[in-house]
């Protein structure tokens, strides 16, 4: 853990939750599924994953998420107090908060494409994997996060989609520094969203995502397998975290789902 993360960083992560670090994992998101399921009693305080290697990550819809030495894998397990119509909104909701601290660290412009990936440099630089856990009444939710610190040619090799990171390139000597001020400081955004999760966006909540959407006032196609379900201009989003495209005079909303958003 000494070589991967920086001390202050580690008793820092500490007071707001149990670390575990791996040097070698399948799924971050999938062991906390496994941890939820096997434990008997329920689970008292957030846990922290983070691995240097995942050898079967996943992103949303079951895509798979390309491991790579310059990324920061890590998952975060947390009770939530009950199943809530406010959980449609914790995926943008986070990818809002998120946005914000990867920004300040790469000192870029970072864009949001709706619902919770974020551009940076070109290209996907961060993902985001909610998923929701019942057991016994208890809600619990796992949020994985994948960053691309640095560009990775051959990751970039390997897909079809352009590659982004949040750095063009960082001096060996500052890997650790900047892996572990990120973890720290989005662990702490993360929970603090997931505690004050809101039932509806504010004006300014709204405009700041407005702002930084990726695909702000193009026309686009919301796909869901290979079938078209609407077409429309962006519009941005609504305080329910939906998406808005406006097709002539008819305006559409639309929730996360199984449907993406395609150019």
């Amino acid at each position: 853990m000494k070589d991967y993360l920086e001390t202050e960083c580690v008793e820092k992560i500490k007071k707001e939750c149990l670390l575990q670090v791996f040097d070698e994992i399948d799924s971050t998101n999938e062991y906390l599924k496994k941890l939820v399921k096997r434990e008997a009693s329920s689970l008292a305080q957030p846990i922290l994953v983070v691995a240097q290697r995942q050898t079967a990550g996943k992103g949303t819809k079951g895509r798979k998420w390309m491991d790579s030495p310059a990324s920061l894998k890590f998952s975060l397990l947390i009770g939530f107090e009950e199943e809530s119509e406010r959980l449609a909104l914790l995926s943008p909701y986070i990818a809002l908060k998120l946005r914000k601290v990867l920004s300040a660290a790469a000192k870029e412009e970072v864009k949001i494409k709706w619902p919770n990936d974020l551009y940076c440099l070109g290209g996907k630089a961060s993902g985001i994997l909610t998923e929701v856990i019942q057991k016994e009444g208890t809600v619990y939710l796992i949020i994985g996060v994948g960053i691309n610190l640095a560009s990775d040619p051959e990751v970039v090799r390997n897909l079809n989609s352009p590659v982004g990171s949040l750095f063009k390139y960082i001096e060996p000597s500052e890997v650790r520094r900047i892996r572990s001020l990120i973890l720290s400081c989005a662990t702490e955004e993360i929970i603090r969203a997931i505690k004050s999760l809101p039932e509806e966006l504010s004006a300014e909540e709204i405009k700041d995502w407005n702002q930084s959407d990726l695909y702000k006032g193009l026309r686009l196609r919301l796909i869901e397998g290979e079938r078209i379900v609407s077409e429309g201009q962006n519009v941005g989003i609504d305080k329910k975290g939906r998406i808005l495209l406006q097709d002539g005079n008819q305006q559409k909303a639309f929730c996360i789902g199984e449907a993406s958003l395609r150019l």
